[in-house]
Order: C-alpha cells, then sequence, then structure tokens
C-alpha cells in the first residue's frame, strides 16, 4: 500500500504542496522535500499531458503520490492522466451524487469502472506485468479526491461523501466563497459554516476533509479545525513570497550602506 494511502487511512495529517510550473527542475527540487504529496493542477494552470508525463519523471521520491487536478471530469482525460504514472486524481467542480460516481467509474478498470486499457509508464512501459498493476493500483496505491466548491455541491454533501471509492473531498477557498458570493471573505461565516459541514460529513462517512492553505497560519488553523489533507501554497506562490520576505529583510540593509 502506498505511503498516503497509509496516512489517510491512519488519520493523519498530509501534507503537500501545488505544481503549476511546467519544468522538471521544480518538481524534482520540491520532491527531496519532506512532504507527502503532490497535485499537479491541468485545470488551471498551463500543463498539458506531455509536460504533465516530464513533470511526473521529476518526483524523486517514490512516497509522494503525484496527483493530478484534471480539467473537468471527462473519462478520455483521467485514462491518459493515470496511464501516464499518476498515483491520484483530484476531480473540480463535483456537484452531485452522479458526478462523484462518474469519477469512480473513470478511474478503475472493469468490471469496476471503465478505464480502457493500455498503462503506458504507469507499468513503466512493460516492466511491470499488467496483472500485477491490474490487481494492485486501484486497492493499494489509487487516491481520488474531489472538489467540493459549489453551492450545489454543500447541498447535496452527504450523497456525494457517500460514494464509495473516493478518499478525500477538498476545499478550495477561493472557489468556493466566490461561488458562495463572498469571494475571499475566509472569515465570512457561510464560508466557516460551510467547512464545519463538510468536516461533519466526512467524520460520518469516514473520509478525509482537505482544503487549500494560502500561508502558514491558514494551514495550522485548519489542521487544528480537523483537516488531514492540506496544501501548502503552489510552487509559484511559494517563489514570490519567500522572495518578497527576503527582499523585505535585506532592503533596509542596503539602503543604510
Amino acid at each position: 500500500m502506498s505511503r498516503l494511502k497509509k496516512m489517510l487511512r491512519n488519520r493523519e495529517v498530509a501534507l503537500g504542496t501545488w505544481i503549476t510550473i511546467g519544468h522538471p527542475d521544480v518538481v524534482e527540487a520540491i520532491s527531496t522535500l519532506p512532504i507527502d504529496w503532490l497535485v499537479f493542477d491541468m485545470e488551471h494552470a498551463p500543463l498539458d499531458i506531455s509536460t504533465l508525463e516530464i513533470l511526473l519523471m521529476g518526483v524523486r521520491n517514490p512516497d509522494i503520490a503525484s496527483i493530478v487536478r484534471v480539467p473537468w471530469n471527462d473519462m478520455v482525460t483521467i485514462k491518459r492522466v493515470l496511464d501516464v504514472g499518476a498515483t491520484g486524481i483530484l476531480v473540480p467542480w463535483v456537484n452531485t451524487r452522479a458526478d462523484a460516481e462518474n469519477v469512480v467509474r473513470f478511474t478503475r478498470y472493469p468490471p469496476a469502472g471503465m478505464r480502457g486499457v493500455g498503462p503506458r509508464r504507469a507499468v513503466l512501459y512493460g516492466a511491470i506485468n499488467f496483472l500485477e498493476y491490474y490487481k494492485r493500483f486501484e486497492a493499494e496505491d489509487l487516491v481520488v479526491a474531489v472538489q467540493i466548491e459549489t453551492e450545489d455541491a454543500l447541498k447535496n454533501l452527504e450523497d456525494i461523501v457517500s460514494v464509495k471509492g473516493i478518499d478525500v473531498y477538498y476545499v478550495g477557498p477561493m472557489d468556493l466563497t466566490t461561488n458562495l458570493g463572498i469571494p475571499t471573505e475566509y472569515d465570512n461565516p457561510k464560508f466557516v459554516e460551510a467547512l464545519h459541514k463538510v468536516l461533519k460529513t466526512c467524520e460520518k462517512f469516514d473520509k478525509v476533509p482537505g482544503i487549500h492553505a494560502f500561508d502558514v497560519d491558514s494551514a495550522k488553523k485548519f489542521i487544528e479545525m480537523g483537516f488531514r489533507f492540506v496544501a501548502l501554497m503552489t510552487d509559484i506562490s511559494i517563489l514570490r513570497s519567500s522572495l518578497a520576505k527576503t527582499i523585505e529583510l535585506v532592503r533596509p540593509s542596503t539602503r543604510m550602506a
């Protein structure tokens, strides 16, 4: 069983970050750090399937799960992403039980699902026996997450979270606040209530609540609330914030000189 799958089942907090920059140097550098997962963003970042395959090759630590946020709940895209070696899928805009059931079908081989057979890099081009991969991957390695980002998703939350085969229910704060009509108002009672609803529902069905944190303080707050799959910013936001802080610390001394 993969390390991330074990962590989720043991109710541990799993930390990761997002890859949006299309260069393997970024992935390789980040994957030398003690994190648990990476999400490669194909929804909003300019990453296509060819770039994704190269980026996945940059993951140095095999214990770091490679999860891909696909652009849509689409069978073809999900199939291709898994074939190039992703070990997890994050699907946006899941608003109904039917949406969630489709996610499960699209990530599984028959008879449980509809994934076509042609795993390519996922079986190291034939170095791994397909039957071994077929029997192991879905049961022991695959992590499936869906985003809770709309009012409809909140209304249908119990139906969505009760679907078997999904591990993580992930809140994108910008998406959810915007769809609730309160963009970026993270202290708004309406948003806070939504977070508690996600936490409570995940607890009821023994699923993992996940969320995106924009900084250290929000990450700590979300973990204290009970979120167990927590994103620490993105590659590009880490780059900008780190350099901004360095400039802020250095500039006064250079002016004095």
